[in-house]
């Protein structure tokens, strides 16, 4: 399956409050609902933001599981458990997110 349903299952979470409360209630429940891959479905159940990061899961829609404390992850374990899915970087210690670079293929062709 593909990492889209993960983020649209997150992207429901924050939207729909009927589905947030269902999901609060049950949340394996839930998540078992869904035609999640063995390995999403690990990753969800046991709050693994820094596995679903690696898979490709969107960063702002991870932030609503600590939003609203799903599956284990809250405000005060957020960033730890995100960045064990990412590679190290001096600055996190410095309290200092990476800066993220768009980089204009187009300008890349031109040697730019």
């Amino acid at each position: 399956m593909s990492i889209y349903l993960v983020n649209k299952f997150l992207y429901r979470a924050d939207n729909d409050a009927d589905f947030r409360q269902r999901l609060l209630e049950d949340p394996v429940g839930m998540a078992e609902t869904y035609p999640f891959s063995p390995d999403e479905l690990n990753a969800l159940i046991n709050g693994d933001v820094g596995k679903l990061y690696q898979m490709g899961v969107h960063t702002f829609l991870l932030n609503h599981m600590a939003r609203y404390e799903l599956y284990g992850v809250n405000r005060d374990n957020y960033l730890d458990k995100i960045r064990d899915g990412m590679d190290y970087d001096p600055r996190f210690e410095e309290g200092q997110m990476p800066t993220q670079y768009f980089v204009n293929p187009a300008d890349q062709q031109k040697g730019a």
